[in-house]
């Protein structure tokens, strides 16, 4: 079972929105206090502080992030707050989820939830993720 964020034996493998977000900041090129001024949560405005987002890029939160903290870091990184929230139930929960949509990109769009089998490389979960794509199709052309 993976351990979490702040456990030690954590890789780089199983910190997934740790590592995530250290990735974004270096993309954007954005420092965690730049990103902690953006990051407000649309439902109670509340904002998240440097020393937290500092905590979380180096992996050394020991517990899950509540909602409202990734309402305001997605708000603040300009993402869906559900991706941040699937990165981190793979991180905190061992969860690593996978969306097979069909064909649709809309709000009532049809969709499967898939749980990839656990220790797959990224071709790997890449087949896997096909092969279920090729199911769908196969039953509905």
């Amino acid at each position: 079972m993976p351990t979490s964020g702040g456990t030690p034996g954590t890789t780089d493998s199983t910190s997934h929105l740790s590592r995530f977000v250290r990735e974004w900041l270096k993309d954007n090129d954005m420092t965690e206090r730049g990103l902690a001024k953006r990051a407000r949560d649309p439902d109670t405005g509340m904002q998240l502080q440097h020393g937290w987002i500092n905590s979380l890029v180096g992996g050394t939160i020991s517990r899950a992030p509540e909602l409202w903290r990734l309402r305001a870091l997605a708000a603040g990184m300009v993402l869906p707050a559900r991706r941040l929230a699937e990165l981190a139930a793979a991180q905190w929960l061992g969860v690593d989820v996978a969306e097979l949509h069909n064909g649709q990109r809309s709000e009532d769009a049809e969709v499967v939830v898939v749980t990839v089998p656990p220790g797959l490389t990224d071709e790997e979960r890449k087949l896997f993720l096909r092969m279920a794509e090729g199911i769908a199709r196969q039953i509905r052309p």
